[in-house]
């Protein structure tokens, strides 16, 4: 017996060391660039940087462009002239927040059975990712500022009839745990619900859509369902939204609910496939995204003048597991330093491109001047429809949001 009993905490300590050297060798934060690398990419940018890029010289950098966006931007006949420029690459640093909690927590991250997170508290869940699941996670666990206030603008644009139509909205986002630079961290004393993440929104226009009211609930269990209920000014009812009813266009857009962030829903639902690291031009260090929005010519589908550095993305591919799913295959571009999706390709369940996805990079300040990494804006590009929607706001990082905000008992007093 004690034979068995030396050999089973023998395993105990040499899987507690394995797990400590794992956090050890953790390499965070990473970098797109650096040494030899670095010294590369600043010599193509003597050459590119400041330059004006649109259907007369895309050729000469196509090899770092999605094949999507190179087609945007060559097919003058459907979608007209649009031109980008390129800036130096840049370094997006974590804040310390972020570092402190991943370090802390390195190793300690698994996936279950079903491809679940399992014991992910804070900070990045894989800081030195292998696979495109790993991946999937971090981007999915991201935590801008511990909590955000939107105030968005947009328009919803017909390319075909060439006319424009009002969005706006006003979103708050509260993260109950995994929470990296407010305080409390990581997670909120108080929260019997084991509450991860809540939302709610409020749209203002188009008209047909104004008053619309949303709020979900996640939890830190990703096999637990969401909850989601939406209040319907029409009817003036309160009704539990389900989960076949995120995959509708909201408002008159082309952003469904699993389209926000780029993706909005369980990670486990999805397969992934990781396709490797490419360099592409990609809209990062946009903090002015609401200039080119100024430039918008009415029934104009795709935005001008965007900045675009040259980045090591990570490309995966995913597959809905569900055959009846919006959408049967996207692929996702995800930047190693932030883990946001900068760009995505969405195809329709016959396989057939359907919508583009851009997401414009800055970096901000947060709570006590807490660097925060999100995005200005996007555009959501239905190439099938010739139809849009860009989007750009007014965002409040890590102010406070008293918890009975996101829950039902709210949501029906601001409703009625």
């Amino acid at each position: 017996m004690k034979k068995y009993i030396s050999i089973i905490f023998g395993i105990m300590y040499g899987l507690c060391l394995a797990t400590q050297l794992s956090a050890a060798e953790t390499k965070y934060p990473v970098v797109c660039y650096e040494g030899d690398d670095l010294k590369k990419i600043r010599s193509w940018e003597k050459k590119w940087v400041g330059k004006k890029i649109d259907s007369s010289n895309i050729d000469q950098v196509k090899e770092f462009l999605p094949e999507s966006l190179y087609d945007l931007f060559t097919d003058i006949e459907n979608w007209g002239e649009h031109w980008f420029s390129i800036v130096p690459y840049r370094t997006i640093y974590p804040s310390k927040g972020k570092i402190e909690m991943t370090l802390k927590y390195a190793g300690k991250t698994t996936l279950g059975e079903h491809g679940e997170c399992l014991n992910w508290i804070s900070g990045v869940p894989f800081p030195n990712p292998k696979t495109g699941i790993e991946m999937a996670h971090n981007f999915r666990n991201r935590c801008a500022g511990d909590s955000i206030k939107t105030d968005e603008t947009g328009l919803i644009v017909d390319g075909r009839m060439k006319y424009d139509m009002d969005i706006k909205i006003k979103n708050n986002y509260l993260y109950f745990s995994g929470r990296t630079d407010v305080p409390p961290v990581p997670e909120m004393p108080d929260n019997p619900k084991k509450i991860w993440r809540a939302f709610t929104m409020h749209q203002l226009d188009p008209p047909e859509a104004r008053d619309m009211r949303i709020m979900e609930i996640n939890y830190k269990d990703r096999m637990k369902p969401y909850d989601s209920w939406y209040w319907l000014p029409a009817v003036r009812r309160i009704r539990r939204r389900s989960t076949s009813e995120r995959q509708d266009a909201l408002g008159g857009g082309d952003f469904a609910g699993f389209d926000n962030f780029g993706w909005d829903g369980p990670v486990q639902i999805n397969n992934y496939k990781y396709l490797g690291q490419k360099d592409l031009l990609m809209p990062r260090n946009n903090p002015n995204y609401k200039d080119y929005a100024n430039t918008h010519v009415p029934g104009d589908c795709i935005l001008s003048g965007v900045k675009r550095e040259r980045i090591k993305m990570h490309v995966v591919e995913v597959e809905n597991q569900n055959p009846n799913f919006m959408y049967s295959r996207m692929i996702w571009y995800l930047d190693p330093e932030t883990w946001q999706m900068l760009y995505s390709d969405r195809y329709d369940r016959n396989g057939k491109l359907w919508k583009v996805l851009e997401q414009f990079s800055y970096e901000t300040k947060g709570y006590n001047g807490v660097p925060v990494d999100f995005f200005s804006g996007n555009q959501m590009v239905d190439v099938q429809r010739r139809h849009s929607t860009l989007a750009y706001g007014n965002f409040d990082f890590g102010s406070k949001m008293h918890p009975r905000m996101f829950t039902f008992q709210y949501l029906r007093k601001r409703a009625y």
